[in-house]
Formats: C-alpha cells, structure tokens, sequence
C-alpha cells in the first residue's frame, strides 16, 4: 500500500511518502505544493493524508485536482482543515482560505454545478471537532453534539460554540 503524507512538517509518518516544503529530518521529498504537477506519477497512492494544510495554499481547486490524479482509483484521502467558525482559523495570517462542511460536495457524482465531470469524490465521512488536540473532556463531550446535525451546527451552533476543524474522508472516483 501507497501512503502519502503531504505537508508533513515535523509530523513524519512511518511507512508514508512524507513531503513538505522544506527538507528535514523524515522528510523524503521537498516540493512546494503551489507547484504543479507534484512530482508523482499518476495513480500512485492508496492513501493520501492532509491535516492543516489546504488552507494555506492560494488555489485548493487545482491541489484537489492534483490529490485526485496522484490518487488509484478508490483510493482513501484524508484530510483536515480549521473550521470558519473558529478563531485560529483567522489567527494565522498565513491561512489564504476558510472551510465549511460543504467543501466536498463540489466534487460529488450528483452534483451538475462542477465545471469539470472528471475530479469526483465520494465523501465517506465528515467530523467536526470541537479541539484539534485529544482533549480528555472537550472532544468526547462536545464531538457529538457539533456532529449531530451539521447544518445546524454550521448555520447556528457554532456562533456559541465555534467547530475547532473539520476531518474529510474522502474516496477517489475514476
């Protein structure tokens, strides 16, 4: 099995490619990631991971376009983001984009409003996430009730009680 590991930082994955945009130690291949096409041939990986990453770079139509390419077919992609919703997402001043839950549904089968019918993605799993760390109360209390209903919690809740990141799972279509 493939794995990729893209942004990797100092966050090194074993039995993964890890790449990020400056070598160190772990790192197996530095490439900028707002420069395409990524060095990988097409339908390379079986999973493809992502966390805290898309939102730093100016065009994440074109990354998910390239996660597709590099991606077999049913391949796994996992990806997190910072939540609109949340103060950190706005608190880094290197973050270019903002994400909801909808992200994803751009690149579903059903969907008639994408202009390209190749990328598609099957959405195996949304989940809000009211921490990023592994907090012993927060994320086991407040998890299921940001995950409840989504939308509810997109268009009202999350004004009193801010989603932390959203975690894609997501299933490459070709």
């Amino acid at each position: 099995m493939e794995k990729l590991h893209l942004g990797c930082g100092e966050d090194i994955k074993k039995d993964y490619v890890n790449l990020d945009i400056k070598k160190s130690l772990g790192v197996d291949v530095v490439h900028d990631l707002t420069k395409f096409p990524y060095p990988f041939k097409d339908n390379t990986f079986d999973l493809i991971e992502m966390h805290h990453v898309l939102e730093h770079l100016e065009n994440p139509l074109k990354v998910i376009e390239e996660l597709w390419r590099i991606s077999k077919p049913g391949a796994k992609v996992i990806i997190s983001v910072p939540h609109w919703s949340h103060f950190t997402a706005y608190g880094d001043l290197t973050h270019v984009n903002y994400f909801s839950s909808a992200l994803f549904i751009y690149y579903e089968q059903n969907n008639p409003d994408y202009y390209s019918k190749r990328v598609r993605f099957k959405v195996l799993r949304k989940k809000f996430t009211a921490t990023r760390t592994n907090s012993l109360w927060a994320n086991p209390i407040l998890n299921p009730i940001l995950n409840l209903s989504q939308v509810f919690t997109e268009l009202v809740l999350c004004k009193f009680l801010p989603v932390s990141q959203i975690i894609f799972v997501l299933e490459v279509k070709k």
